[in-house]
């Protein structure tokens, strides 16, 4: 019996998955893949008991009485008998597409976390998700011609824990909308990026550990005076109603977070996502995400540590405790968000987690870094993902610089799907290296319209 008590169609679905290796997918996907309605249909009609049972779940919350798990169980003896696997590929689609999207008796209020959807993952190796998709057009995608039961699938993805390893996932969820503002044929989104200021100093610890140099970051040696400036960057963002606000890397404290949350709960009704600095304190780098009324969505450790390379030429590593969880933000409006800090973009593994694997829509990566010309590389390949990405660097990085300067441009927006000669724009300074002491951010305008982007303005506030 592969099925028992309280068993849903998310736990079939899953077991159904995990009867195929990754070959096995790959081989029958393209068997599949010039199918019209003559060979579905000889497959709905072969098991059209089985897929009535899955679509009548629907009126019960996906669970599944004892009748139709003892009639799925006398089915799955009989597929297990098949040799032929072509007939289990093409009936796994059909049940998918017989599964509603994530609706509204699966939600437990407007932010939260979000377990595998099958109760079966640990015994399967197979996790099943909400794919929500984004309100741009993917139908151009690269991972439309993926070999895989999810570029078939059609509201929900299948995550293999193989494909996860070594990290782990951790999904949140935001049962709402309104970062995005409806326009005649399209939509806008307001972005803020802030670099904040060019002398943040990280208050560090070098180390020569048994197997090399390693560098600990402990916070702020000015902490009061970032905080203060964050604050002050803050006040003025979020009076203009930003869509997502965005702040580098490292210039955290504690303190400033607490005033985030003071000043976004004071105001409820404004739909503003704030990527808060990440704190660095206790071996740990910390990355808060806040949404409306000031309610946190997630924490994130950075889990891939920088290498940093000192004026005399010397490796140090970045000392990090850290977990190997990623968290990740389901959205209705920008799909599912992932939130890298700074390396962690540039880590191969790490980027074809959340790329490949758990299949983000939208990148948003706070740093402090010495260089971009890497970050700009990586967010080059999300073009044939069709991803919508947003890079943030500081002034204040260049203590870390060899050549003590500031790394140009400070940050980039990488948008899918136009026709400008540009899908990633940077972000360039207008102060020439004179940092005002008041406020400091880039002000950017994306317009989404007739299926295709475009950058409206890009401009720098200093005051």
């Amino acid at each position: 019996m592969v099925f028992a008590e309280k068993c849903t169609v998310f736990d079939v679905l899953a077991y159904l998955c995990s009867v195929f290796t990754k070959e096995e997918e790959r081989h029958y996907a393209i068997q599949w893949v010039t199918a019209d309605e003559k060979h579905v249909g000889r497959i709905i009609n072969t098991y059209r008991n089985f897929l009535a049972i899955i679509l009548n779940a629907s009126a019960n919350e996906y669970r599944l009485d004892d009748k139709d798990i003892s009639y799925l169980n006398g089915e799955m003896e009989k597929l297990e008998k098949q040799e032929e696997k072509g007939d289990v590929f093409r009936l796994i689609i059909e049940v998918e597409k017989r599964m509603d999207m994530y609706s509204d008796w699966q939600n437990r209020g407007v932010i939260y976390d979000l377990q595998p959807l099958n109760g079966n993952a640990g015994e399967t190796g197979i996790a099943i998700y909400p794919r929500i998709r984004p309100l741009w057009d993917i139908d151009k995608s690269e991972r439309n011609r993926e070999r895989r039961f999810n570029a078939s699938f059609t509201n929900y993805m299948m995550v293999r824990t193989e494909d996860v390893q070594p990290f782990e996932i951790v999904m949140h969820y935001w049962n709402d909308s309104g970062v995005l503002h409806p326009m005649e044929d399209g939509w806008s989104l307001r972005v803020a990026l802030a670099p904040v200021m060019d002398d943040a100093e990280l208050k560090t610890e070098e180390r020569d550990l048994a197997v090399g140099y390693t560098v600990g970051v402990e916070g702020l040696r000015n902490g009061e005076k970032v905080t203060e400036r964050v604050l002050r960057v803050f006040d003025q963002m979020f009076s203009e109603e930003y869509g997502i606000i965005v702040f580098p890397e490292a210039l955290g404290t504690e303190e400033a977070l607490s005033g985030i949350k003071r000043k976004m709960r004071e105001q409820p009704e404004v739909c503003t996502f704030v990527i808060a600095p990440t704190i660095c304190a206790d071996g740990a780098n910390v990355l808060v995400v806040l949404g409306p009324g000031g309610v946190e969505c997630l924490r994130h450790k950075k889990t891939s540590p920088a290498i940093l390379i000192t004026r005399d030429g010397r490796a140090e590593r970045e000392d990090l405790l850290f977990d190997r969880q990623v968290h990740l933000l389901i959205t209705k409006e920008l799909g599912l968000v992932a939130f890298p800090i700074c390396a962690e973009l540039l880590d191969p593994d790490f980027y074809r987690l959340i790329v490949n694997a758990v299949l983000v829509d939208t990148i948003i990566c706070a740093s402090f870094s010495p260089g971009v010309s890497a970050f700009h590389d990586t967010l080059l390949k999300g073009t044939a993902a069709r991803l919508l990405q947003l890079y943030i660097n500081t002034c204040s990085a260049k203590a870390v610089s060899r050549n003590g300067q500031i790394a140009l441009p400070l940050g980039f927006v990488q948008i899918p799907c136009s026709d400008e000669e540009f899908q990633i724009r940077a972000m360039d300074w207008e102060c020439m290296g004179e940092c005002p002491r008041g406020i400091c951010y880039f002000d950017i305008m994306i317009i989404y319209k007739d299926q295709k982007f475009h950058i409206e303005s890009i401009h720098k506030k200093c005051a």
